[in-house]
């Protein structure tokens, strides 16, 4: 029978791998002095349990969480869990590529601060990086727009949401310019596949409380590109002690939903 203690310890060691010998990666600030029964909780139950699960491996685990606190705006722990996703062989570029993708889900603003965050720690371990400029601005935009159209198909499939009869209205321009800057110019990136794109923008989505017909149709490109259902609910799991249970628990019944009408099991 696993122990509290048990658990613990799986907590501790977890904690070790993300440290690489840090630390203040142990450290609650706050929490360890006003609350230390919730630290232990936190130990057991985040890093003992939801880190340690199977499903999504460590990689995974690091984008989901990233991705989550950069849409909640929490930059101190988004710089530690920078640091851990490093030592857990997340690389720079894909850390960097992570930020880019969720530009359209959470707004330059919180963007720019994670990125500002890992120019310094980048600076701080000394980390070389040389920037992927893919971007081409010899095309049209037209030609950007088909392109983002057939990203949008490969990744989500054939757009069904808020159709919109009056070409010329104001959402038509947001729809084309949605088109045309994150599926064609953001999605078509290399440094992270169709699964890890799928994952962090789920992330993002989830603890926004993101649940109308856009995050169904997320789940439905999850799976299109090669998430399993089981990765799908992992990444909700996650979430719990990030984004919030309810938040969760939620996104979880409209993934339950998809997988029912695809006749999938999680």
């Amino acid at each position: 029978m696993e122990t509290l203690n048990d658990r613990y310890e799986k907590g501790q060691a977890m904690r070790s791998l993300m440290a690489k010998g840090d630390p203040s990666h142990y450290t609650l600030p706050g929490i360890d002095q006003l609350a230390p029964d919730l630290k232990r909780i936190i130990d057991e139950a985040l890093f003992g349990q939801v880190w340690n699960r199977p499903g999504l491996d460590p990689q995974h685990r690091c984008m989901v969480t990233m991705s989550a606190l950069t849409a909640l705006g929490q930059l101190p722990l988004l710089r530690r869990h920078i640091e851990r996703s490093l030592n857990l062989g997340v690389t720079p570029e894909q850390v960097v590529e992570v930020f880019i993708q969720l530009t359209f889900y959470v707004g330059v603003p919180a963007v720019e601060s994670a990125m500002r965050t890992t120019k310094e720690i980048f600076e701080d371990r000394g980390i070389h990086f040389t920037p992927t400029e893919v971007y081409d601005t010899g095309k049209s935009a037209d030609e950007l727009f088909e392109i983002g159209k057939k990203s949008y198909e490969q990744h989500v499939g054939e757009s069904t949401l808020y159709p919109v009869e009056d070409p010329d209205s104001i959402e038509m321009e947001v729809e084309r310019l949605i088109q045309e800057y994150l599926w064609g110019a953001i999605y078509t990136r290399p440094n992270l596949d169709p699964q890890s794109r799928a994952i962090c923008a789920l992330s993002a989505m989830t603890v926004m409380g993101q649940y109308d017909r856009q995050i169904r149709r997320r789940i439905e490109g999850a799976l299109r590109v090669g998430v399993t259902p089981q990765q799908v609910m992992e990444v909700f799991v996650h979430l719990i002690l990030y984004g919030g249970y309810i938040n969760s628990r939620t996104a979880m019944r409209v993934a339950r939903s998809v997988f029912t009408e695809q006749g999938l099991s999680a």
